[in-house]
């Protein structure tokens, strides 16, 4: 595992980008804070045993389970749980057609229902939870890890977005994500930080060329339109465009 963040303090990794850039990838700028961080992913790797059991909470299309399909393929398992019926069509499709055999996707709310349902008996050597946490994924992830599994996590770092005033109602600092693995005997061995600061040159350019029409209408729904015009107009020239909190814990002997 990463020893530069393994210990007792959080490390911060910032990267800082300009728009318009020529490096910067088309699509959403500001909408990439979904990315898998490259340092996070590594080292969850490392976490997983060869041919262990994985469990990934929020799997979406199942990237994680493919992500790791060299760690637990092919004499271990994975399962992805999630509500979308259709990510979860997708998921099945692909595993169809990379011939994984032990990938499984199955309809779960995370947040409500028991994961025991879906684990058949089997423990899980490893359970991901990649931007889908809370108090209660914590809980039910610790309630099926054995002593010395792991629980690798992402979740959004409340210095996203924060220069427009309105963080995102999922974010987390430090303290609080601590403070939620402490309560269920989950402890450090990996913390990482990782933000994207975007410098913006030219605003107006920034607003009408570089979004797309989805992400426009989700802010203007949630009020952060607004909020990004009025801190442009105000002089505002970074953003806080991505920022990760990247952890991965182990259960803790009784």
């Amino acid at each position: 595992m990463n020893r530069a963040a393994t210990g007792g303090k959080w490390r911060t990794e910032t990267l800082t980008r300009s728009f318009p850039d020529a490096n910067v990838p088309g699509g959403d700028v500001i909408g990439t804070h979904g990315d898998m961080g490259e340092s996070w992913l590594s080292a969850v790797k490392e976490a997983l045993p060869d041919g262990g059991g994985h469990l990934d909470l929020g799997c979406g299309g199942g990237r994680m389970t493919f992500a790791l399909a060299n760690r637990w393929a092919p004499d271990g398992w994975s399962i992805g749980a999630d509500r979308d019926e259709e990510a979860l069509d997708r998921a099945r499709a692909r595993a169809i057609k990379e011939n994984l055999s032990g990938a499984r996707f199955l309809a779960l709310d995370v947040e409500k229902e028991d994961y025991t349902a879906i684990l058949s008996g089997g423990l899980p050597d490893l359970v991901t939870a990649h931007l889908c946490m809370g108090l209660e994924i914590v809980r039910r992830a610790a309630s099926v890890l054995p002593p010395g599994g792991m629980f690798a996590c992402v979740a959004l770092h409340k210095d996203l977005w924060r220069e427009i005033g309105r963080p995102s109602r999922f974010a987390l600092a430090e303290t609080e994500l601590e403070s939620m693995l402490e309560r269920f005997d989950l402890i450090p061995q990996f913390r990482r930080t990782e933000k994207e600061v975007l410098e913006i040159k030219n605003p107006q350019d920034f607003l009408e060329s570089s979004l797309s029409a989805d992400f426009v209408s989700r802010w203007k729904k949630s009020g952060r339109w607004d909020a990004l015009n009025r801190y442009l107009e105000g002089g505002g020239r970074e953003l806080v465009a991505r920022a990760q909190l990247q952890c991965i814990a182990r259960k803790a002997a009784p």
